[in-house]
């Protein structure tokens, strides 16, 4: 199991748009995909419990990724969160 946490900077926070994008990016990859935040957690690929976390500018979330390929997703969604959200 991997983890690593993430302070959201972009303005409207994890709105659709870019959590559909980064569900997508999530999906490349076998490994089980967690968000948790606001004392929330919900599976990545579940995006409309995602939504509902309600996840603003300023939102820390940490991510937590479990399966066989969970080293190469979490240098991959670090990298995305860092450039998209």
């Amino acid at each position: 199991m991997k983890q690593f946490s993430y302070v959201l900077t972009r303005p409207h926070g994890l709105d659709a748009r870019p959590l559909s994008s980064l569900a997508k990016e999530a999906s490349r990859f076998s490994s089980r995909v967690n968000l948790t935040g606001a004392e929330k957690t919900a599976e990545l690929s579940e995006t409309h419990h995602v939504l509902g976390m309600n996840l603003g500018c300023g939102s820390q979330v940490k991510v937590t990724i479990e399966g066989r390929d969970e080293e190469a997703a979490v240098t991959a969604l670090q990298r995305y969160f860092i450039e998209n959200l």
